[in-house]
């Protein structure tokens, strides 16, 4: 079962009340009356949240776990493709929403003190029981199309039966012609932070088609914001032959 504690996964804020005259700090000379209120959660960082995920279902031996990892790569493109399925589980049960949290307080020596944070349990149980199921599944194709099932209910023709290849492309490699343009103009216009460069690293959406000619089946959110002329991860469909 996952930790209930994601501390460092998340921004959080609080104030604190004195009451030094009636409770003697000042005789004593030392302030021990601190009281927290209106402590709350500001942000999850939802990348970093993935991060403490995924260490959870690997195996705490090193020995243990870097031949884990191997097997992984060999079967289905290992780490990058848990972090991509975990991310995306996470954003499912909108673990992103700060009011699933609770900042959790404790008395210490000199006043109360930040406890931990927690994410509610019942949102937990979802994610933990869906993690579970994820790494279970042994390939690429059956990984995202459970991921892609869970988000959306149903699968779409294109990946029902398909397999799935991780590639490197730039976003002007995608067509965006043939996409709905109000669409595009209020995702850009939507704020996209959390889906920069510098906060998420792993592959952006599913694609399908040639270099020049790509069609967004997931990740469109992801996509737009990416940079212009730095390449990212997607993964493109492939076809089975008959």
């Amino acid at each position: 079962m996952l930790k209930l504690d994601y501390t460092y996964s998340t921004d959080y804020d609080y104030n604190t009340e004195h009451s030094c005259d009636s409770s003697g700090c000042y005789d004593e000379g030392i302030c021990r009356c601190g009281h927290i209120v209106d402590a709350y959660v500001n942000s999850v960082n939802l990348s970093s949240l993935t991060e403490e995920i995924y260490s959870q279902f690997m195996p705490e031996n090193k020995k243990s776990r870097k031949r884990e990892t191997r097997i992984s790569e060999i079967l289905y493109g290992g780490e990058i493709v848990d972090k991509y399925c975990i991310y995306r589980i996470l954003v499912i049960n909108k673990a992103f929403d700060t009011g699933y949290w609770e900042v959790n307080i404790c008395g210490g020596y000199y006043g109360q003190e930040i406890n931990d944070v927690t994410i509610s349990v019942s949102i937990l149980n979802h994610i933990n029981s869906q993690c579970e199921r994820l790494f279970q599944l042994e390939t690429l194709s059956e990984k995202l199309r459970y991921v892609l099932e869970l988000e959306y209910g149903f699968l779409l023709d294109d990946v029902k039966d398909c397999e799935f290849e991780l590639i490197s492309i730039y976003k002007n490699h995608i067509d965006f012609k043939k996409l709905n343009q109000n669409h595009i103009k209020n995702v850009k216009g939507e704020d996209l932070k959390h889906y920069s460069p510098t906060e998420y690293d792993l592959p952006r959406g599913i694609v399908r088609g040639e270099i020049d000619n790509y069609k967004i089946i997931d990740g469109f959110h992801r996509i737009i914001a990416s940079e212009d002329k730095k390449p990212f991860g997607v993964f493109r469909v492939i076809k089975n032959e008959i």
